[in-house]
């Protein structure tokens, strides 16, 4: 299934990040619209499954960026909702997804 099948009617893609950042131990690319933050994943092999984790952007309380290390740094993005997200990855995609979440706070 294509990633439009998963949006709402009249939901709008407003960021879909270039390169995949880890959620939990899973890769996924973040797709951020004017309602959501989804985490989407297409995995299989011969047999493709897809995988969405959703935040709606009206139920966030919170998102802290932090980074770890000297050389080849990541970044982290804590995001507080309903649930707790945790996002890591190369910094500067990090930091890009950072700043496209700061504007539904």
């Amino acid at each position: 299934m294509p990633l439009e099948d998963y949006l709402s009617p009249g939901e709008q893609i407003k960021f879909l990040s270039s390169r995949a950042v880890r959620y939990g131990n899973s890769p996924y690319h973040v797709v951020i619209t004017d309602r959501r933050i989804l985490l989407y994943a297409r995995r299989g092999l011969m047999f493709k499954n897809d995988e969405v984790v959703t935040q709606r952007t009206d139920e966030l309380q919170g998102i802290k960026y932090s980074e770890q290390g000297v050389i080849g740094k990541r970044g982290i993005i804590h995001i507080e909702g309903r649930t707790r997200m945790d996002l890591w990855g190369p910094a500067s995609e990090i930091k890009t997804i950072y700043q496209q979440m700061m504007q539904f706070m």
